[in-house]
């Protein structure tokens, strides 16, 4: 049998790790937002190499608050980029070399999706485990209890119970626990 607490624990258990999937698929969900920004830069970095080829190539370069700027390339060689190499620090590199770091990055951060991912799989699993733990140990808890019948003697009327006073009323009055709205069934949150 299974004690209230132990329930309790369990269900703050279950909310716990509700809590880190939702953090885990809000990780997710910005660094799939960087890879799709990753997928961008290589696209437009591609454009540019490959169209340079011909002598003139161009793009529109967004600084914000809607300005775009109209970017002209006129040389048969490629341009360069300023790229972060790492801790703020900026290079000056060619298009080819930008486009092979975005690249490179983008597989990296696309092996952190997979690996959030499949964190995120194996904590639902474990989630609904845990839920199904817990629905079998409430079931237990909340044993059904066998209807009888009160046996009266004939020659003797029931006494029927008098209301308790005011003060013996308060004397007899158990704290009052937070409940579900569905009667007395234990919900994760008891």
């Amino acid at each position: 049998m299974v004690e209230r607490s132990e329930l309790q624990k369990m269900a703050r258990t279950i909310d716990a790790h509700r809590k880190q999937l939702e953090d885990l698929h809000a990780r997710i969900e910005q660094v799939t937002a960087i890879i799709d920004e990753h997928q961008v830069t290589s696209g437009i970095l591609h454009h540019l190499q490959e169209s340079s080829k011909t002598g003139k190539t161009g793009a529109r370069l967004s600084i914000g608050s809607g300005v775009t700027l109209n970017y002209i390339h006129e040389s048969k060689e490629e341009g360069t980029a300023l790229v972060d190499i790492g801790s703020g620090v900026f290079g000056e590199k060619p298009w080819s070399e930008a486009y092979t770091m975005t690249v490179e990055r983008k597989e990296g951060i696309t092996l952190l999706h997979k690996d959030l991912s499949k964190q995120a799989t194996g904590l639902e699993e474990k989630i609904t485990l845990l839920a199904q733990e817990f629905n079998a140990a409430a079931e237990q808890l909340q044993p059904s209890q066998p209807v009888t019948t009160p046996v009266f003697e004939p020659t003797t009327s029931p006494k029927l119970p008098t209301p308790p006073s005011s003060s013996e009323e308060k004397e007899n009055r158990r704290p009052q626990r937070r409940g579900s709205r569905f009667g007395n069934e234990l919900t994760l949150d008891d």
